[in-house]
């Protein structure tokens, strides 16, 4: 007899492929191995000046976010009840039509992202670390270690999240406390430094203890058991907690489409924008917009602060490098406006698939623009460097015009579907990489006052303008005869 598990692996899988094709969906982990292979392979070349301990630090951060954004899946519990996905129906709604209950189907659903997202990238990085490892004549009993505690870092993210994003369907101020409290966690350790990233996420304390580092197992057992307890604990809560009902949730709003038209009547056809932001106020989005672009801004102002002054490393992190973050930033945004609704019934309406990209864009730029640009200035005071202010501006409005732009043109109005496709994937990360490589190791010369920084941070940001228009101009050459459905 088939497991309830099981049946949750193959939803996942077919639903992944249909975003491009079986054999694409299984070179993603193929391009992980190889990445993964080659950086540890020539570790030593590219990390240049960052000491191996705070590689391993950001590793482990990054591990606990993407466990953190995988195990938000108590998000769309409810959402998944309420709208069907096309014809299509998810697994999870099935305890209203067997004799399941949701406590079964949530607790397999924890277990299944845990297993198909362990395969689909840390398993895939753990072979091609330690290809990479054989090559370079490092320790494997090192990498098997450290692989040990990012696995378990990773599921105790997914607990967390799933913790807390059941929160949010209890009860919004509870949320805002459990969200609250993590805030001022990642403070205490970003911003006053009262304690390390171990706190934070214990399998780093674990990490810290074993090889390659100074071994001892009388310090590093007992992180590791705090990781795994606060995992099963966050674990059993959130299972205890989920208590969906039969009863579709209805949300009331005023009328809110006329009110949005005469927001937008100066622009020539305000209808699709006034019906964009009618679904952003209708979906929730502002709440998804604070996870997708915000909380990672803050993470990444702690991150940064912490390196340039908990580890006393002068990398020298300043507005301009900042200005290029918050641009790239913006991608995580996008993929939420395009997730807001299905799109299915634009099929019966007299508009274009490049249209409504197109609004999409517009409404991403009216969201982020007056967020984006406090951020930097903000940036900029804290730091005391309003002389930098406006070329960090520049930067800001550059890159984030290039990258949404990219973005739109590669991925349409699917893009949490065509960021699975590995060569879209491909792709982005040539476009992307390049200029924001570029752009970093221009910012750290700024400082110096060297002409030649500043000329190439001009330089490139003319360069992304252009291809800008090269991409926005695409979208209606690449997007034209495609369909809703």
């Amino acid at each position: 007899m088939v497991s309830l598990l099981e049946l949750m692996l193959r939803e996942e899988y077919r639903l992944h492929v249909s975003y491009s094709s079986r054999h694409m969906f299984l070179s993603l982990p193929l391009y992980i191995f190889f990445f993964t292979a080659l950086f540890t392979y020539g570790m030593d070349l590219l990390t240049g000046d960052l000491r191996f301990i705070d590689l391993i630090t950001l590793t482990y951060g990054g591990v606990f976010i993407y466990g953190v954004s995988v195990g938000a899946f108590g998000f769309i519990g409810r959402t998944i009840l309420e709208r069907r996905y096309g014809k299509d129906n998810f697994m999870l709604s099935m305890p209203f039509l067997y004799p399941l209950t949701f406590r079964q189907v949530f607790l397999n659903m924890y277990l299944k992202d845990a297993l198909f997202y362990a395969a689909l990238m840390i398993l895939p990085a753990l072979g091609g670390t330690l290809l990479g490892a054989v090559l370079a004549s490092y320790s494997l009993a090192s990498v098997l270690l450290m692989f040990l505690g990012i696995m378990l870092s990773f599921l105790y993210g997914m607990a967390l999240s799933f913790f807390i994003s059941v929160l949010y369907s209890i009860d919004r101020r509870l949320f805002g406390v459990g969200v609250a409290g993590l805030i001022l966690l990642m403070s205490g350790f970003g911003l006053t430094h009262s304690y390390g990233m171990e706190v934070i996420v214990p399998g780093l304390g674990y990490q810290l203890h074993v090889q390659p580092f100074t071994a001892d197992w009388s310090v590093a057992l007992p992180y590791l058991s705090i990781t795994a307890v606060l995992t099963i604990v966050f674990l059993i809560l959130a299972i205890n907690l989920v208590r969906p009902d039969s009863h579709i949730s209805v949300g009331r709003h005023k009328e809110l489409y006329k009110e949005q038209l005469r927001r937008f009547s100066f622009l020539k056809s305000p209808t699709l924008l006034a019906k964009e932001f009618v679904d952003i106020r209708r979906s929730g989005l502002a709440t998804k917009m604070f996870f997708a672009y915000i909380v990672p801004l803050i993470f990444l102002s702690f991150t940064t602060w912490y390196i340039n002054h908990g580890l006393n490393i002068p990398v020298g992190f300043n507005a301009v490098f900042y200005g290029a973050m918050v641009g790239f930033f913006g991608v995580l945004l996008y993929t939420w406006l395009t997730n807001t609704d299905l799109n299915d019934y634009y099929e019966t309406l007299p508009v274009s698939v490049p249209q409504v990209i197109k609004t999409k864009l517009l409404a991403f730029f009216i969201l982020t623009t007056a967020v984006s640009t406090m951020f930097v200035v903000l940036i900029s005071l804290l730091n005391n460097e309003w002389q930098l202010l406006w070329l960090a501006l520049i930067v800001l409005y550059c890159t984030t015009v290039y990258m949404i732009l990219a973005t739109a043109y590669l991925t349409g109005l699917n893009a949490n579907s065509f960021f699975l496709n590995p060569t879209v994937l491909t792709k982005f990360t040539v476009i992307s990489l390049l200029p924001d490589l570029l752009l970093t190791i221009l910012s750290f010369s700024i400082m110096g006052g060297a002409w030649w920084a500043l000329a190439g941070i001009l330089g490139v940001c003319g360069v992304l303008l252009l291809f800008s228009l090269y991409f926005y101009r695409g979208i209606g050459r690449k997007w034209s005869r495609s369909s809703f459905l």
